[in-house]
Parts: C-alpha cells; sequence; structure tokens
C-alpha cells in the first residue's frame, strides 16, 4: 500500500487528482513524454509498456512538456478517454484557486456627496405685523406650502370659527405631509368689524421664505393675491410660484368629508420634496 509519508512528496497542484484515485500516468497520454523517457533511463528505472509512477519531478515535467508541446493533439473528455485525460479536463476545485486579492481602501472611488444647499436665512418672527408674527414664529425649515383664505385674518384674531378650523385640520391630515411643511400665511388683516386686503405682506413672506406653492382658499383670495388671474381659473403661475385655486372654505365646510377631499386632490398632485 505505501508509506502514508509518500503523500508528502505529491505536489499540490496534482493532489486533487491524487485524492481522487489517481497514481499512474500513462505515457500514450502525453504526447511530449519522449523527453521524460530519457530522462527515466539515466536514473536506470525501465518503464517501456510499464506504466510510469507520479511524483514530483517526471509529473511536472510531463505537465511542462505537454503545455509547451505545439503539435500536441488536446485531450479529449469523451465515454472512451483516458482516465488521465478526464482528470486533465476536471475543473479545479474552488477551494484551491487564487482568489482576487479585495480592493484596498484607497482604490475604491469615494461615494458621490450632494453638493451642499445654503440654508434659508427666516427673518425675525417679530419683524412681521400682526397677524403675520403669529405665524411666523411656527415656521420651520421644512415649509413647502403656504395656505391662505380671505377669513384667516379673523380666526387669528380669536374670534375663530370652529367649521373652519376642523376642516382644515382634516385637509392637512388627508395631506399627509410632515409636520411644518405647511403653514397658513394670511393675505388680509382683520380689523374688528370687516377684512382689509394686503397682497404686499403677503408675497413679502412668499419670498422671505422661499416658497414655490401657494394653496389659494376661494376665488376672493385669488383675487387678492393674483387679480391678473384669469377668471375661474384653477392654477396660475406668478412670479415663478404656483397658485393653486381651491374652493372657498365656507363652502368646504358644509360638505361631508370625502367631498371635502374630492375637492382638494389638486393639492395631492403638487411635487412637494
Amino acid at each position: 500500500m505505501g508509506s502514508p509519508s509518500a503523500e508528502l512528496n505529491v505536489l499540490e497542484s496534482l493532489r486533487p487528482w491524487y485524492n481522487n484515485g489517481l497514481r499512474f500516468v500513462y505515457k500514450e497520454a502525453f504526447p511530449g513524454l519522449e523527453e521524460l523517457e530519457l530522462a527515466v533511463k539515466q536514473k536506470g528505472v525501465r518503464s517501456v509498456g510499464k506504466p510510469v509512477a507520479v511524483n514530483q519531478n517526471s509529473a511536472q515535467q510531463s505537465v511542462n512538456t505537454h503545455s509547451a508541446a505545439p503539435n500536441s493533439t488536446p485531450l479529449q473528455n469523451g465515454p472512451h478517454s483516458s482516465p488521465v485525460s478526464r482528470a486533465a479536463a476536471a475543473p479545479m476545485p474552488s477551494h484551491l484557486k487564487q482568489e482576487t486579492p479585495p480592493l484596498k481602501s484607497s482604490r475604491v472611488p469615494p461615494a458621490a456627496t450632494k453638493p451642499s444647499q445654503a440654508p434659508i436665512c427666516h427673518p425675525n418672527a417679530d419683524s412681521w405685523p400682526a397677524p403675520w408674527c403669529q405665524l411666523a414664529s411656527r415656521i420651520t425649515p421644512r415649509l413647502q406650502i403656504f395656505w391662505t383664505y380671505p377669513q384667516l385674518a379673523q380666526d387669528l384674531s380669536g374670534d375663530a370659527d370652529p367649521a373652519r378650523r376642523k376642516l382644515f385640520q382634516s385637509l392637512i391630515g388627508y395631506m399627509g405631509l410632515p409636520k411644518g411643511a405647511i403653514s397658513f400665511w394670511p393675505c388680509t388683516t382683520w380689523n374688528g368689524s370687516e377684512l382689509e386686503t394686503n397682497s404686499d405682506v403677503f408675497w413679502q413672506g412668499v419670498r422671505s421664505y422661499g416658497v414655490r406653492f401657494v394653496a389659494c382658499f376661494g376665488s376672493q383670495a385669488c383675487s387678492i393675491i393674483a387679480p391678473e388671474a384669469p377668471a375661474n381659473a384653477s392654477s396660475v403661475h406668478v412670479n415663478g410660484v404656483q397658485v393653486i385655486v381651491l374652493q372657498d372654505p365656507d363652502f368646504l365646510k358644509v360638505l361631508p368629508p370625502e367631498e371635502q377631499q374630492l375637492l382638494s386632490i389638486p393639492l395631492l398632485r403638487l411635487p412637494l420634496f
């Protein structure tokens, strides 16, 4: 059976074949084996007509000679091929293949970073007149859209309509936007008995907070902030700001919640964030 120490003389490149039972190689399987016969005869070993034992020197020279022979015939892997040709065509086990070393950290390109945007400098809340100062203190960097309606100044004066408050609480929940994305901004003031228009302060706030969208509830509010808008317009652009014209809150507040949401669908189509 041989000494177990004989396995130490097996080349690592041939060990998978050795472990699969390969012990001898016939010279007919290697067209370039003629040079090996001369080397074997010089050592006094008769190998003609007998199998040649696989060892470190002869097997390695045999493989190298066959690879370098220009006129050698490729090994065939078929039912009538020799054991050596089938073994030579067998793929190397995956655990013996040399793995490609991982890229060093210096070779990995740095991740692309988004250009930093300069933060918007909001004006001091106390710099706004009443009733805008009440809302300016609550505005956050998440602000995306202003909501306005003529009766807003009256609701901020302490004489708010509970039905309008409930309406806008429902619509804000229907929008599903993060807290602070929506802020009310009046287009009128309340003198205790009647509403007075003030579109200048309204648009000053739009510019100061970088708002790109305005939800205008009611045609009266639209005539205040966009007097040049066509009649019955559902959307109009003013100074690069898109104004969405919706129904008056006193009309919406008496409708069922489903109809209120249906008439406010244009707000869901705005490309916020």
